[in-house]
């Protein structure tokens, strides 16, 4: 005998609500009459028609019914029917994907990465008064006894952060040559067209005293960072790229800090 005559499987149509609507078919005409009347009933998969199993092709074949000969019918269930087997499992299509609201949620250790960027460009957003300060006084943008003094005391504060100090003197190095590029770009400009306000703050007692505190919040994150397990893997680069864009920022400049990020080591 035909094992499809011996299957128990059938298709179940019941009159319930259901979350999706059904769609329409153009052949199944007495789909108009009353739905009130429709009545639960079982029909064997070998009695099945064309008007029974409705075809949509926006569901994907995950939701097609199997019959009992071992072939797959590439039917998808219609959002009044359920495929009931032998062992009386109810198996019901699950919601189109079109459907599923996404929600995308930042990981804890984004959120920490993309910290440590915006502390970044913020700190390059002070070169704005720096490059005004020293406009104003006649100083040269660059000043290699300052940036000594400066590298000293990040790689004192790196070390008590727990980094190695040679990996990240390249960094500190970077900064300090976007820095100084950001204000000659600003000199530069100011040559032509005289900026508007010329008030300024004073370099050593206001705008450097913040500088270095960003600089030192810099090196705490990162050294969270990386102790937490985080990288700066090169997919970063863009999020990078996005965040940390301080006027005058050059692309060359902005590649060589991220590549002397990757640089960075713990102790």
């Amino acid at each position: 005998m035909n094992p499809v005559n011996q299957a128990s499987t059938t298709i179940r149509q019941t009159s319930s609500s259901s979350k999706y609507p059904q769609p329409s078919s153009v052949d199944d005409k007495s789909s108009v009459e009353d739905k009130s009347s429709v009545e639960d009933k079982e029909i064997p998969v070998k009695q099945l028609s064309n008007t029974d199993l409705k075809v949509n092709i926006k569901h994907p074949p995950e939701q097609c019914a199997q019959a009992s000969d071992c072939t797959f019918r590439k039917v998808a269930i219609t959002t009044k029917t359920r495929l009931v087997n032998s062992t009386g499992l109810t198996l019901q299509p699950g919601p189109p994907p079109e459907t599923t609201p996404v929600t995308e949620v930042l990981p804890a250790r984004n959120q920490q990465l993309h910290g440590i960027f915006e502390l970044i460009n913020q700190r390059l957003t002070y070169m704005k008064a720096v490059a005004l300060f020293k406009n104003m006084n006649g100083r040269a943008v660059e000043d290699l006894n300052r940036e000594k003094i400066v590298l000293e005391k990040a790689l004192c504060v790196a070390k008590k952060a727990g980094l190695e100090p040679d990996s990240i003197t390249h960094f500190f190095q970077a900064q300090m040559n976007a820095a100084k590029a950001i204000q000659q770009a600003y000199i530069d400009q100011w040559s032509s067209a005289k900026p508007a306000n010329k008030k300024h703050h004073d370099l050593d007692s206001e705008v450097r005293p913040k500088l270095m505190e960003l600089g030192d919040q810099i090196v705490e994150q990162i050294s969270a960072y990386l102790k937490n397990g985080g990288t700066f893997d090169n997919n970063m680069q863009k999020d990078f790229v996005r965040l940390v864009n301080a006027r005058h920022l050059s692309e060359d400049d902005k590649e060589k800090m991220f590549k002397s990020l990757q640089r960075i080591r713990v102790i």
